[in-house]
């Protein structure tokens, strides 16, 4: 039923006007739609603000997909995709979806919604549910429980463990809960593979990298990691200290301090 307000979107007229009338009625409603993107099927919960945005786009960060996709396609050898901040599956789904050499999935995502959304989103797909393995919780350098932020116009999108210069204070309508988050080397026990690693988690990568200093160092891999640009040097120096070198960078367009920036040790 909703599917066309996709193409009516094209329109200058009804550019503006369609996101705000669905955000509105969402709200009211809870209203879901499937839609088909990469050959794969996603259920969109349309209170929460990216699965809004695929609505009413193609695609989703496809100049990363892509990339990645070329990446694997040229050395055949990847086996392995790990998905950190896998949110409601859009690269788990992809990547599975374009690159069927790719024999082993593991995604995390922390805030339960989106997690239920992923498990949906898998159960529409079934070739690609059996060979992802999912986990509720986020990856770091503890064992712990964390807060988790986001603002309740996201519906949990874009939620970070840090509450970053007053991003999400009260009084700009944020809210957070607990999560659980574990150190990623005692979460995944993987040695002498090819994998690629699609890092996503608003601030806190360093503490992930820290948790998987085994996985990195003891296989070959590809990262592609969103970073902002004051957390950018920690961040390499993590990785130098692992024998990383950096050789891309895809800029987000909707803001200058960040970007996806990609490193491997091969």
């Amino acid at each position: 039923m909703l599917n066309p307000l996709f193409y009516f979107s094209k329109f200058p007229i009804l550019k503006r006007v369609l996101p705000s009338i669905v955000k509105k009625l969402s709200k009211a409603f809870n209203l879901k739609v499937k839609v088909k993107r990469n050959n794969v099927y996603f259920l969109l919960n349309l209170k929460n603000q990216h699965d809004r945005a695929l609505l009413f786009s193609p695609d989703y960060e496809p100049e990363q997909i892509n990339f990645l996709v070329n990446e694997i396609y040229h050395q055949s050898d990847f086996s392995t995709f790990i998905d950190i901040g896998a949110c409601i599956g859009f690269y788990t789904l992809s990547i599975a979806s374009k690159c069927p050499g790719i024999s082993n999935i593991y995604s995390f995502e922390p805030n339960k919604n989106n997690y239920l959304c992923l498990e949906k989103n898998l159960e529409l797909n079934v070739g690609i549910f059996n060979k992802t393995n999912l986990y509720n919780y986020g990856l770091s350098n503890v064992n712990s429980s964390k807060k988790l932020f986001t603002l309740k116009e996201n519906d949990g999108a874009g939620g970070s463990i840090l509450e970053y210069e007053g991003q999400y204070d009260q009084s700009k309508n944020a809210v957070s809960f607990d999560i659980d988050v574990k150190i990623g080397d005692e979460s995944l026990d993987i040695k002498d593979k090819k994998i690629i690693l699609k890092i996503d988690v608003e601030r806190h990568e360093a503490d992930v990298l820290r948790g998987l200093r085994n996985i990195l160092t003891k296989n070959k891999c590809l990262i592609q990691i969103e970073i902002f640009e004051n957390y950018l040097d920690e961040v390499e120096s993590i990785l130098k200290d692992y024998g990383y070198t950096k050789f891309h960078e895809i800029p987000h367009g909707y803001t200058i301090n960040l970007s996806d920036f990609y490193y491997k040790n091969y």
